[in-house]
């Protein structure tokens, strides 16, 4: 009886390894569903570029770079020679860029951007030329009070669900109310509540998100509120019909105010973005990179509009085009440099000045490519195509600045 007692009271000691792995691989699985792509959906693209993922500093263009990779090859003597050589060659061709862009239209107006080409930082408050780039938070000839209070501000809003009151007491609060004029594109067959009633109400059918809303607005409303000549002076603020913690989804960022957006759009950018962003975090990507950009689908699961009642229309999600820049490419051309700037969110502002340097014909194109259906992926090419569209092209040593400064430049 007692050899039994003893084989008993060994046998949970054997079991003890066993039962701790058991136990062990089952908290592993339960912890890896939890943090899976099954419980915490990746998104398909990240919403902010990173500062590592920029290019490496490089010199005025790729044919430079690559001369002074030759060059290096060589021997010690040979290789300070044509490394002077290289340096004296960047520099001629970045002074013969940057006249070939003081020349040409859409640097007319910008002359602070023009009138210096060294750049000291890209994230900091003590370069009044360039300090602000990196984030997209302040650009040159930025208006002061005095010259605010003479700016008219026109008011285009896509509507769904939302009431719109605190798009007038935004407005109050910095001053700026009421608006030259206040337009309000709704869709989803909802009340829009809220409205001033001095706003004018279009109902339109519930495609192409926000951005139908803002390329109809372009194509065929904007001329009746600007009228010719009237347009130095005036920018329209784009807005969803919600502008809260509740819809940001777009990483190292956040709201920021009309105020600045209304500033960045009367600065020599002409374009201000209702997103600030913050840390690693930039307002301009790589064009190349970008513009790989592509969506299989969008979970309607974390739509709001979905989970808010707003039905489906059944259109296929994916759209005919490749990727954004085969989308671009087909409707807007060629970009206008190797970095372009970025405004997630739908909400932004932009000059009149500078929606007008764009052909009338492409607000319609676009608008045209965005009525295919409610949820679709046209909707998010157009969303990373706004600021490239209505923002004045970098000249390039601020472009340089961008790729070589964006390591080391000093932060805000």
């Amino acid at each position: 009886m007692a050899r039994y007692r003893k084989r008993f009271l060994r046998c949970p000691l054997v079991l003890i390894p066993g039962l701790m792995f058991i136990l062990g691989f089952c908290t592993s699985s339960i912890l890896s569903f939890f943090y899976s792509e099954a419980y915490f959906p990746r998104r398909e693209e990240p919403y902010w570029e990173r500062s590592e993922n920029l290019l490496p500093r490089i010199g005025a263009d790729a044919n430079t770079t690559s001369a002074h990779t030759t060059s290096a090859s060589t021997n010690s003597a040979t290789k300070n020679s044509a490394k002077a050589a290289v340096a004296n060659t960047s520099s001629a061709q970045t002074a013969s860029a940057n006249a070939v862009f003081a020349n040409t239209a859409v640097a007319e107006g910008a002359v602070a951007n023009t009138t210096s080409e060294e750049c000291r930082c890209t994230r900091c408050k003590e370069d009044a030329i360039c300090g602000g780039l990196w984030h997209g938070k302040h650009y040159p000839n930025a208006p002061t009070d005095d010259e605010m209070a003479r700016k008219r501000i026109h008011v285009v809003v896509s509507h769904c669900l939302k009431p719109l009151a605190w798009i007038e007491r935004r407005l109050r609060a910095g001053g700026r109310w009421p608006p030259a004029s206040l337009h309000v594109i709704s869709k989803c067959n909802r009340t829009v509540a809220g409205a001033p009633a001095t706003a004018t109400v279009e109902r339109l059918p519930n495609v192409g998100r926000c951005d139908h809303s803002y390329a109809h607005y372009l194509a065929a409303v904007l001329a009746r509120k600007v009228p010719g000549g009237q347009e130095g002076d005036a920018m329209v603020l784009f807005l969803k019909d919600e502008m809260t913690r509740r819809n940001f989804h777009h990483g190292n960022g956040r709201w920021t105010s009309f105020e600045r957006m209304a500033r960045n759009a009367f600065s020599d950018n002409g374009f201000g973005c209702g997103i600030a962003m913050r840390g690693p975090a930039s307002a301009y990507r790589h064009t190349d990179k970008l513009f790989r950009f592509r969506l299989e689908g969008y979970d309607r699961k974390r739509d709001r509009y979905g989970r808010e009642g707003v039905e489906s229309d059944g259109v296929q999600f994916r759209s005919a085009y490749k990727n954004l820049g085969a989308y671009y490419h087909a409707l807007f051309g060629p970009p206008p440099s190797s970095m372009v700037p970025v405004c997630y969110g739908g909400n932004f502002a932009a000059s009149v000045s500078n929606i007008r340097s764009v052909d009338q014909r492409t607000w319609e194109r676009l608008e045209r490519s965005l009525a295919r259906g409610n949820n679709i992926e046209e909707s998010h090419f157009a969303e990373r195509s706004w600021a490239s569209l209505l923002a004045r092209p970098l000249p390039p040593f601020q472009l340089r600045a961008l790729q070589e400064l964006g390591h080391s430049g000093k932060r805000s």
